[in-house]
C-alpha cells in the first residue's frame, strides 16, 4: 500500500479487502490536517484529560506518549494519540499563541513574526506591495499602535523605537508631500535631536537642535511670536489686567492715553512667556509687588518698570513664586509717580531694594543708592537718600544729570552731623561732575591721603541745605572746578578740621555762600589759604559771618580770579596771615 506525497494518506489498492478501512483512514488524515487549528505549540507533556479530536503541535523535548514526536501534529482519536509528521508548507493556527504558524522544513514559524513565537518575513506589504528598501509598506488612511493592558500581562506602555547603527547615521521620521520630503525630525547625522524643513524635498533647513548632553535647545533660524492682540487703549490705571484674547496671546500691543500703570496681569501659568509692546506715545508703568492686584497676578521687578513709547518688555511667569518676572527690557526707566526715599545703613546690603529702613531693606553704600536713583526717571518728583548713623568709608559720585525735573537729596543727621560721617581715603566724600546735581545735608566730612569734602567739576552742582561739619581733609573742604558750582545758602555749618583750603575755585569754578554763619572750632590750619581762587575762579560770600580762628593765609586771588566778600574787608576770612591778590586776581 502506498501513500500520497503531501498528506501521507493511504491509497486503496486494487482487489483490496475492507476498502472502507483505508478510505476512512484517509478521511481521518484529511480531517486532521486540512485547515489545521491546534490548541498550542509549546507543550512537551500530553494533557491528562484530552478530548477526542484535540490537536497540538508537539514541542521539542516532549515526554511520555509524545516522546520522539517533536513538531508533529498530535491528534487524540479513539482514546489514543496519532502523530502526523508535518510537511514543508503546512500551516496551522495556534489558539494559545494567537498566531498563524508555517512549517519551513525545520520547525514551525510565526508567519507574521508576532505572538509568543519568533518569526521573520523578508518584507511585508499591507494593502500595497513592499519593495526594497522599504521592506515594510503600509497603505492606509490611519494606523494605530496600542499598548498591551496590564490586565492582559502587558505594561500599559507603548513605545516605537527607531534605531541607527552609529552616531553619524540617521534615525528619523520624514513627512512628505507626494513622496517629496517637507519635514524631518530625529537623530539626523548625529545624536542631537534635530527638526528640519524643506520646500522642495532636496534642500533642508535646520529649525531646531537640542543637544543630547545638556538638553539645551538652539534655534538656528528666526523665532516668530504669533498670537498678537491689540487691546483697546488703556484710559485708566489697571489692576488684574485681563484683556480679551489674553489666554492665547504671546504678544500684547498696548497703548495708553496718558501715563498709566498696570499692577498685575492675569493668565499666569508656569513658564508662560509674553511680550508687552508699548505701541503708543505714553509711558505704561508696571508696578512692582503692588497689592492693588491679586497676589498671583503681580509683578516682581525689583522696582516699578516703565515701558516707554515704542519700547517693550518680555515677562515670564514663575509658577512656584506665583509672580511675573521681567526677563528682557528695552531701555525702559521707572518713572516716579510720587516722591521716594531710599535708605542706607552700615548693616544694610546692596542686594536689598533700599526701600525700607531696616538691615534687610536698606543699602550698604551711599554709591549704590546714587546709582539706583540715576536709573530712574524722576519726572517732577524728588528722591531722598536717608543715611543712617555711622561711618561710611565709601564716598558718592554723581557722574551725570538726573532724568526728569526732580531733585536728589543726600541726608544724614541734620541735628548732629557728627553722628553720620563720610570718611574717605584718596577720593572726595561727595563728587558731582558732567552736569550732575546733588543736595547734601547732615554729614561730617573727612578725607585722608587725598580728596576734598565736596567736589564739583565739569558743570556739576552741589547744594548744602542742612547742617554739616567739615573735618580734617587731605585736600579742600569745598572745591569747584571747570564750571562746577557749590551753593550754601541760609544754612549754618561748622569747620572742625584742617585742610589745604576751605574754599578752592580753580579754574572757572564757582563757590557761593549766602546768609549764614560758619563756626570754626579748634583753630584749624589751612596750608595754602582759607579762600583760594585761580584762573577765572569765583568765590562770593554774601551776608556771611565767620566765628572762630584759623591759621594760614586768609585768601589768595590769582590769574583773573575773583573773591567777593561784598565789602567784608581784608580780615573777612579767618587766618593768621594776610591775603594776597596777583596777576589780575581781585579781592573785593
Amino acid at each position: 500500500m502506498t501513500d500520497t506525497v503531501h498528506l501521507g494518506m493511504p491509497f486503496i489498492e486494487g482487489s483490496q479487502a475492507q476498502k472502507h478501512v483505508t478510505h476512512n483512514e484517509a478521511l481521518r488524515i484529511l480531517d486532521a490536517v486540512v485547515q489545521i487549528g491546534v490548541l498550542d505549540a509549546d507543550q512537551t507533556t500530553p494533557p491528562l484529560t484530552p478530548s477526542d479530536g484535540d490537536r497540538h503541535i508537539v514541542a521539542s523535548g516532549a515526554t511520555g506518549a509524545w516522546a520522539g514526536h517533536a513538531d508533529a501534529v498530535a491528534v487524540y482519536e479513539d482514546g489514543a494519540w496519532r502523530f502526523l509528521p508535518p510537511k514543508l508548507g503546512w500551516c496551522a493556527w495556534s489558539d494559545a499563541d494567537g498566531a498563524l504558524l508555517v512549517y519551513d522544513g525545520a520547525g514551525w514559524t510565526d508567519v507574521a513574526g508576532v505572538g509568543t513565537m519568533s518569526g521573520s518575513v523578508a518584507q511585508l506589504g499591507i494593502n500595497d506591495i513592499a519593495i526594497s528598501p522599504n521592506l515594510l509598506t503600509v497603505r492606509s488612511n490611519a494606523a494605530l499602535f496600542s499598548a498591551v493592558d496590564v490586565a492582559d500581562s502587558g505594561t500599559g506602555d507603548m513605545r516605537l523605537q527607531i534605531s541607527k547603527e552609529a552616531g553619524a547615521n540617521t534615525a528619523s521620521v520624514v513627512f512628505s508631500d507626494a513622496f517629496s520630503g517637507r519635514a524631518e525630525f530625529g537623530l539626523i547625522g548625529s545624536d542631537a535631536f534635530k527638526l528640519k524643513v524643506s520646500n522642495n524635498g532636496t534642500s533642508f533647513v535646520e529649525a531646531l537642535v537640542i543637544d543630547q548632553s545638556s538638553g539645551n535647545a538652539a534655534l538656528p533660524r528666526g523665532l516668530a511670536l504669533t498670537g498678537v492682540i491689540s487691546p483697546s487703549q488703556i484710559t485708566s490705571n489697571q489692576n488684574d489686567y485681563n484683556p480679551t484674547g489674553l489666554a492665547s496671546a504671546a504678544v500684547l500691543n498696548l497703548s495708553s492715553d496718558a501715563l498709566r500703570s498696570v499692577s498685575g496681569l492675569a493668565g499666569g501659568a508656569e513658564g508662560r512667556v509674553i511680550a508687552l509692546v508699548n505701541t503708543g506715545s505714553q509711558i505704561i508703568s508696571l508696578l512692582n509687588e503692588n497689592a492693588s492686584s491679586t497676589a498671583a497676578n503681580r509683578f516682581t521687578l525689583g522696582s516699578d518698570l516703565a515701558i516707554g513709547a515704542k519700547q517693550a518688555t518680555i515677562l515670564r511667569y514663575d509658577g512656584t513664586a506665583a509672580r511675573w518676572y521681567a526677563i528682557a527690557r528695552s531701555g525702559g526707566r521707572e518713572v516716579l509717580t510720587a516722591n521716594r526715599t531710599y535708605y542706607v545703613r552700615t548693616d544694610g546690603s546692596n542686594s536689598n531694594d533700599g526701600l525700607s529702613n531696616a538691615s534687610g531693606g536698606a543699602f550698604l553704600t551711599i554709591q549704590k543708592a546714587i546709582d539706583v536713583a540715576a536709573a530712574l526717571d524722576l519726572s517732577v518728583y524728588n528722591v531722598t537718600i536717608q543715611v543712617g548713623s555711622g561711618t561710611y568709608t565709601g564716598g558718592a559720585a554723581v557722574n551725570g544729570a538726573w532724568i526728569g525735573a526732580g531733585t536728589v537729596t543726600l541726608r544724614g543727621d541734620t541735628t548732629t552731623p557728627a553722628n553720620c560721617i563720610i570718611s574717605t581715603t584718596g577720593a572726595a566724600c561727595i563728587a558731582c561732575s558732567s552736569n550732575g546735581r546733588l543736595n547734601v545735608e547732615g554729614f561730617e566730612f573727612r578725607t585722608t591721603t587725598s580728596g576734598s569734602a565736596l567736589d564739583a567739576s565739569t558743570g556739576g552742582f552741589i547744594t548744602v541745605s542742612g547742617n554739616v561739619n567739615f573735618g580734617a581733609c587731605a585736600a579742600n573742604h569745598l572745591r569747584a572746578t571747570q564750571y562746577g558750582s557749590i551753593l550754601i545758602s541760609g544754612v549754618n555749618y561748622t569747620i572742625n578740621g584742617s585742610a589745604i583750603r576751605h574754599h578752592s575755585a580753580s579754574p572757572a569754578g564757582y563757590i557761593n555762600l549766602v546768609n549764614l554763619t560758619v563756626t570754626l572750632t579748634g583753630t584749624p590750619a589751612f596750608s595754602s589759604a582759607f579762600a583760594f581762587a585761580d584762573r577765572l575762579g569765583f568765590i562770593t560770600n554774601t551776608n556771611v559771618v565767620y566765628s572762630g580762628s584759623a591759621t594760614g593765609a586768609r585768601y589768595a586771588a590769582n590769574s583773573n580770579a575773583v573773591i567777593n566778600t561784598n565789602g567784608g574787608g581784608a580780615n573777612f576770612f579767618p587766618g593768621s596771615v594776610a591775603g594776597s591778590a596777583a596777576t589780575g586776581g581781585q579781592y573785593l
